[in-house]
């Protein structure tokens, strides 16, 4: 364990009590937490990511879904940027009122994707659903596609919400989206649903 754990900066081992102690958060998320993505995350600008190609509708593939992102590209001059576009302000804003055949606005079809809007009284959506009994939610502590909260609010939301079977764990060493302690992802998965299902 002294060995494992010394090429780690941010923890110390205490022999005696076998125990390890984070000695620095800042040094842990350098080390563990490195970001993946570029300014923008998951609302890439050049509309490139997974998650553009989500809230795309019939007639754009990939769409623009962050407001926040929006209101900063809308209400700041990035122009002395040289890699800067003049048009990604108004991308950003045509995206987001952009409708689908349906005639729902971008944020429909955010709040269908997002749980939390299910499951948080933050949110409209909150009560007006019927939630999933059983949640198996796995997390590598190394990836960088998003933060250490993304997924413990999603399993604190689940856990508040009521008599909802929450199996959640943070992936020591791993990466994102196929974390396992042992076996792989796939055989895991389907072993959890046969035993939800009994």
């Amino acid at each position: 364990m002294k060995s494992y754990v010394s090429k780690y900066s941010w923890v110390t081992f205490n022999e005696s009590k076998k125990s390890v102690t984070i000695t620095s958060v800042e040094d842990f998320v350098k080390e563990c937490k490195s970001a993946s993505k570029n300014v923008g995350a998951f609302d890439d600008l050049s509309r490139k990511q997974a998650e553009n190609y989500v809230f795309g509708n019939n007639k754009t593939d990939a769409l623009h879904f962050d407001s926040i992102m929006s209101d900063l590209l809308n209400s700041n001059d990035y122009s002395s940027y040289s890699d800067y576009d003049s048009n990604y302000a108004s991308e950003y804003k045509s995206d987001l009122s952009n409708k689908d055949d349906l005639g729902n606005e971008s944020i429909v079809r955010q709040n269908m994707y997002n749980p939390m809007y299910y499951l948080t009284n933050y949110y409209d959506g909150y009560k007006k659903s019927t939630v999933a009994q059983n949640w198996r939610i796995r997390t590598g502590i190394t990836q960088g596609d998003t933060a250490l909260t993304t997924e413990m609010n999603l399993a604190l939301a689940l856990n508040n919400y009521g008599k909802l079977n929450v199996d959640f764990a943070t992936i020591w060493a791993q990466g994102h989206t196929t974390a396992e302690r042992t076996g792989n992802s796939t055989t895991n998965f389907i072993s959890w649903v046969n035993e939800s299902m009994k």
